[in-house]
């Protein structure tokens, strides 16, 4: 809402990429900025199948934009690429038809192995928020390292691929990014590997 306040008093757009809006946890709910009053006609909604449809890698996506910004954005859209591949197209027409109860099976899975690398990576000893959507953790590793030493250990010494926390701006040196979209038999074993490579 003071992001739309924002908006509104200075006159702006805002790009608002939901991607994650199914992926939310703790009785929490998804609310489009563009559905605040005044914000129709300022927003640009970026979503698409990747996340709540695990289309990942299928470059399937849809905008909503007012009429002014879609006119350009067609133009680059159309110069850039045609369309994405037609059984792309119809896959997800499919996703959408069907009945929704798998989103809601997957986020319950995705719930679950949130709760467990949040557990185990706070008994390795690293601060670690729990995240109320989408499928990363980002804890603090600061008593190991920066994030960058600590992601070079884990993947030479304990073969588990993260990303360093200032790859998402350079307040975040002390963080790493771990994703939690693998089977719950992965994630305790890296938990395991983690802690053998920090702890010994």
């Amino acid at each position: 809402k003071e992001i739309a306040d924002l908006a509104i008093d200075h006159d702006f757009y805002v790009l608002s990429d939901e991607i994650y809006e199914k992926l939310i946890y703790d009785g929490e709910k998804h609310i489009s900025i563009g559905s605040f009053d005044g914000m129709e006609d300022r927003t640009i909604t970026v979503n698409g199948f990747s996340k709540s449809y695990a289309m990942t890698g299928w470059r399937i996506g849809y905008l909503a934009a007012p009429k002014e910004i879609m006119k350009g954005l067609m133009k680059v859209q159309s110069h850039s690429v045609s369309h994405p591949t037609t059984f792309v197209m119809y896959a997800a027409l499919e996703a959408l038809r069907q009945p929704q109860d798998f989103v809601e099976e997957m986020r319950q899975e995705f719930d679950r192995r949130r709760k467990l690398i949040v557990e185990g990576l706070r008994k390795i000893g690293f601060r670690t928020p729990t995240p109320k959507g989408a499928f990363y953790v980002f804890p603090y590793v600061g008593e190991f390292g920066t994030g960058e030493e600590v992601v070079e250990k884990l993947l030479r010494d304990a073969y588990v691929a993260t990303t360093p926390g200032n790859a998402f701006g350079p307040g975040n040196r002390d963080y790493i990014r771990i994703s939690y979209a693998a089977s719950v038999e992965n994630i305790k074993r890296a938990l395991e590997r983690i802690e053998r490579a920090l702890k010994g």
